[in-house]
């Protein structure tokens, strides 16, 4: 082989390595514009995941809030309930001690009359016999 021919042939391939290289060249830039494209998805992905982390844990915090608020209504709720209740259970034995002494009373005032209608009969009783025998 001539050395023209070895020159084309070496034109020729520097040629070819131009085309390949303009092409890589070209693959390049556009693996940066999908790898800078990838960064700016992430990113917003990574600012969205923040926010709803964010979200999540005011959701939580309001959620226990609400939950210690219930605790407290309902448990100063059984305290009331329990304060009522011994307030009326004293109040219903006040009430039976005060019925239980007027219902004493009164069958002592019953007792009372029983034993003095008892004592009039023996009496009446008594003067009756008096006079029947007397008059006989």
């Amino acid at each position: 082989m001539s050395v023209e021919t070895e020159i084309a042939l070496l034109k020729r391939e520097v040629d070819d390595m131009k085309g390949i290289h303009v092409r890589l060249d070209s693959a390049i830039e556009k693996i940066a514009e999908v790898s800078s494209s990838l960064h700016t998805v992430i990113a917003v992905h990574e600012e969205k995941l923040a926010r709803q982390e964010e979200t999540l844990e005011e959701n939580e915090k309001h959620f226990r809030d609400n939950v210690q608020e219930l605790h407290s209504r309902i448990t100063t709720n059984a305290k009331e309930t329990s304060q009522h209740m011994s307030e009326m259970e004293r109040r219903l034995l006040d009430e039976l001690q005060t019925i239980r002494k007027e219902m004493s009373n009164r069958v002592g005032m019953l007792e009372k009359w029983k034993w003095v209608i008892v004592g009039g009969s023996i009496v009446a009783g008594f003067i009756i016999q008096k006079v029947i025998t007397v008059n006989l």
